[in-house]
């Protein structure tokens, strides 16, 4: 599998998959992650200044993000959807 950054180049990459295994269509989406016992399962990671270089995703520009560097298997983001390398817009 390739590493976060070169999936940020991918034309087109997408790769999510909702808790069904079924491919989600690109773009950004709405996700509830409700805790469970183990907490959200899931790990954050990103640049925590201003500024930095503009990044693509399909098509579209957005300033340096959060993005998830890994979900917890059995989870509760993993059973929301959540996919290492999905990028964080909003909580």
């Amino acid at each position: 599998m390739a590493d976060i950054d070169d999936q940020e180049d991918q034309e087109g990459f997408d790769g999510s998959a909702d808790a069904n295994g079924s491919q989600v269509p690109p773009g950004p989406r709405n996700v509830i992650i409700e805790k469970i016992e183990t907490g959200f399962g899931f790990n954050v990671r990103g640049q925590v200044t201003e500024g930095g270089q503009m990044k693509s995703i399909n098509g579209e520009l957005y300033a340096p993000l959060q993005h998830v560097s890994a979900v917890l298997k059995g989870g509760a983001a993993e059973k929301a959807g959540i996919i290492v390398g999905d990028r964080i817009l909003a909580v």
